[in-house]
C-alpha cells in the first residue's frame, strides 16, 4: 500500500521528528499502514495517535471493545418524546404508590439529614394530597425498596 504524497497527509514542520526520516502520516484513515520513505516494512496498523505509548495489542483498533462490524450498521432507535398524557399517567402511578396518605401506627423516630428532610417535605407537600405527610412518603418508599430487594437481602444474609 503506497499512498501519494499530498499536503494533507504530509507531516508539518512543527510535527516532524528531527532524527527520523520524513514519513507519511494519515489521521483520516485508521487502516492506513505507515511506511518510511526508505523502507517497505509496514508498521503496526494501529492509529498513529494511539501507537506511541500503547501497551495494548497491535490488532485492537478500538480501546473499549465496542467496535461495529460492517454487517452491524443499524442505528439505535431514537428516543421518543414523552407526551403530556404519559407524564400524567406516570405521575398518577407515582402518587398512588408513594404519596397515598397513611396513618402510621407504632411509629419510630428516624434521624435523617436536614437537606434530605427538606427535599422529602417539598415532594410530600407539593405532589401529595392534603393529608400526605413526610412520614407516610418515607414509609412507602422504604417498603417499596424492601420489597424490591427482599430476595437479594435474604441471599446476602446467608453469606
Amino acid at each position: 500500500m503506497t499512498a501519494k504524497k499530498s499536503p494533507s497527509t504530509t507531516a508539518s514542520k512543527s510535527t516532524q521528528l528531527t532524527d527520523a526520516p520524513e514519513s507519511k502520516v494519515s489521521t483520516h484513515n485508521p487502516d492506513f499502514i505507515m511506511k518510511s520513505d526508505n523502507s517497505t516494512n509496514p508498521v503496526n496498523p494501529v492509529n498513529s495517535d494511539n501507537a506511541v505509548n500503547s501497551t495494548s495489542p497491535a490488532n485492537t483498533d478500538n480501546l473499549f471493545d465496542n467496535e461495529q462490524t460492517a454487517t452491524d450498521t443499524t442505528e439505535p432507535p431514537k428516543q421518543q418524546r414523552v407526551g403530556k398524557q404519559q407524564r400524567k399517567s406516570d405521575y398518577a402511578d407515582f402518587k398512588a404508590t408513594y404519596l397515598t396518605p397513611a396513618k402510621l401506627e407504632k411509629r419510630h423516630p428516624v434521624n435523617i439529614e436536614d437537606s434530605v428532610w427538606e427535599k422529602l417535605e417539598r415532594i410530600a407537600r407539593i405532589l401529595g394530597d392534603r393529608d400526605t405527610t413526610v412520614g407516610s412518603y418515607i414509609n412507602a418508599v422504604l417498603l417499596e425498596h424492601l420489597n424490591l430487594y427482599a430476595d437479594d437481602i435474604e441471599i446476602w444474609r446467608k453469606l
